[in-house]
């Protein structure tokens, strides 16, 4: 996923207002879902370079990665990473999500906001680190799951949807 999208935007406090995640829906909810894909892979993976150069991390496998999400979800305490290894990662999420709060309050579908925002953003995160992450969402809460697994696998640099 690259390329640039400047049609599509979300301000900066989008995470902590569920109202702006319902105007976005109403505004780009028929557009191609690959195009908010790269929209927010892009996000994503200028976070993490922030982030990277940020906290001079070095390496491109599981250590760095998890160093650059623990930065990241500093502020949430229930997200944990529970798995590093040298080519994986593995995060769970349990509490507060941005995109749960507005699927649930303002009944959005959650399943797209998680397709077209979530999933890639953590993979533009990811891909700052080492382009060839993989994400795979193990487990997620949209589904009914009690938590959402994030694994981060060093591969192709694919996002694999469920």
């Amino acid at each position: 996923m690259i390329g640039v999208c400047l049609e599509i935007s979300l301000p900066r406090d989008w995470y902590v207002n569920p109202q702006v995640l319902g105007e976005f829906y109403e505004r780009f909810k028929d557009r191609p879902h690959e195009e908010i894909q790269r929209f927010s892979f892009n996000q994503g993976l200028a976070l993490g370079r922030r982030v990277v150069r940020e906290l001079g991390v070095r390496g491109e496998g599981g250590e760095a990665l998890a160093a650059v999400l623990r930065e990241v979800l500093r502020g949430e305490p229930t997200a944990k990473i529970l798995l590093v290894e040298r080519d994986k990662v593995l995060l769970r999420n349990s509490g507060f999500c941005p995109l749960m709060t507005a699927a649930l309050s303002l009944g959005l579908p959650w399943t797209w906001l998680c397709k077209v925002l979530g999933w890639p953003f953590f993979h533009g995160i990811a891909s700052a680190v080492n382009p060839r992450f993989d994400l795979k969402m193990v487990k997620r809460r949209a589904k009914g799951d009690p938590y959402c697994d994030h694994l981060f696998e060093l591969g192709e640099g694919r996002l694999i949807l469920p």
